[in-house]
């Protein structure tokens, strides 16, 4: 209700997540990818959408990606301001991986999971991401099940969390390699 207040306030006529089902939480789900991007892949061969709304936008929230005869990796920034970062949980039941252990998985101090842009798969890793994309803020985690040199890898994974959201006011010139003055 407040934001559909916001809206009317601020004048705004049409709302193009405003429909937009979100994913179920908890639930995990299976998927198969063909092959990586860069050998012979596509989105369609080879991206995970967690929901019609981010596929509309062409923005899938996670990659499988690799070059024919390369290490195959996957990443989730698919344009240029998004932001986000995956770790490698290691050999861990997908079960038991709460949001809270993605971000510090022994749950002590100074031990924080390690987060890159993107990570290395490997046969029954589980993997922790991160997303803050222009209009989608999520986690979830994935397990590697199987996957073939330049093929197919099939992966389970469960959304933690995930929001459509619709900012009010950005700052200017967002540039990843930006200094300070």
């Amino acid at each position: 209700m407040k934001a559909l207040l916001l809206i009317l306030a601020l004048g705004l006529t049409t709302v193009s997540w405003a429909n937009s089902e979100v994913p179920t939480l908890h639930r995990i789900k299976t998927i198969t990818f063909v092959k990586p991007y860069s050998c012979g892949g596509n989105y369609e061969l080879s991206a995970l959408f967690l929901t019609d709304y981010s596929k509309k936008r062409n923005a899938p929230e996670l990659l499988y990606n690799g070059a024919c005869g390369g290490p195959n990796f996957v990443s989730a920034s698919t344009a240029g301001d998004d932001f986000t970062l995956i770790v490698d949980l290691g050999e861990v039941p997908l079960e038991i991986v709460s949001a809270s252990k993605a971000i510090n998985f022994e749950r002590t101090f100074s031990t924080g999971n390690l987060f890159k842009d993107y990570q290395i798969t490997k046969k029954n890793h589980t993997y922790a991401v991160l997303i803050s994309k222009s209009e989608i803020r999520a986690m979830y985690i994935f397990k590697i099940l199987s996957q073939e040199q330049d093929g197919a890898m099939t992966i389970q994974y469960a959304v933690k969390s995930y929001s459509i959201q619709n900012s009010v006011v950005n700052s200017s010139g967002f540039d990843w390699e930006a200094g300070n003055q």
